[in-house]
């Protein structure tokens, strides 16, 4: 399984297409990913972004140097080409891949009937099946599971599980709580509280809603797994 987070693979294949108009210079340059003006004909006047291996026009990049000295982060999501719908869906010639995005499809999981499992007085979707917790301690993650009903896992539905959770954890960006920190900033859905970020996918038997603190000495990711054939309004269909 590999996992794509959107809409970073988007922008990089666009910027794959827009740099073949340089040959080594533009007779029309593309239109920045960042802000949407015309980049320059010149190639190398143009820059490097700091979020992702894409060139940005020269303004552009001059903004993304004084937001990072000054600690902020524009969100890819309102970058020009995202906003605008200039991308294109990226092609999966690989049929297990995930995508993780900052919207979440599947609302009707979380406004659904709740259950009390057995490790907490919380209640959850009833759909929920298990969820991991797992925390940066300065040099490595830290991954605890617990289970969401009485019964066992379906063995059928624990490589999926195995899987999805291994390509996580390889992603370069949980190479650290610094490096998750700025993939947040840059993909994830905000919430009320500023450290803290929603990412949400889905796999074959799963809707997956990743829960993401930033803050130092505190859990760091947590991964919740809700199984579709037990959604309710799945069931009934």
């Amino acid at each position: 399984m590999n996992i794509h987070i959107y809409p970073k693979e988007e922008l990089l294949a666009a910027w794959n297409r827009d740099k073949e108009h340089f040959q080594p210079d533009a007779v029309t340059p593309p239109r920045c990913l960042r802000c949407g003006q015309p980049l320059d004909r010149h190639f190398p006047v143009n820059a490097l972004s700091r979020a992702l291996d894409v060139y940005i026009c020269e303004a552009c990049g001059t903004a993304e140097g004084l937001g990072d000295w000054a600690g902020k982060t524009i969100p890819l999501r309102v970058w020009h080409a995202v906003a605008n719908g200039r991308l294109q869906p990226v092609e999966k010639s690989d049929s297990d891949i995930v995508t993780l995005t900052p919207q979440c499809s599947f609302s009707h999981v979380f406004d659904g009937p709740k259950k009390v499992p057995p490790h907490s007085a919380l209640p959850c979707p009833v759909s929920e099946l298990v969820y991991s917790r797992a925390d940066y301690d300065g040099r490595r993650w830290w991954m605890n599971w617990f289970l969401c009903q009485r019964e066992p896992v379906t063995p059928e539905l624990v490589p999926e599980i195995d899987a999805f959770s291994d390509a996580l954890m390889k992603l370069p960006e949980l190479q650290n709580l610094r490096s998750l920190t700025r993939a947040c900033k840059l993909y994830a859905e905000p919430t009320t509280e500023p450290t803290e970020f929603n990412l949400y996918g889905e796999t074959e038997h799963f809707y997956i809603w990743q829960r993401l603190i930033t803050r130092e000495k505190d859990y760091n990711l947590y991964c919740h797994f809700y199984e579709k054939a037990a959604t309710p309004t799945n069931a009934a269909q």
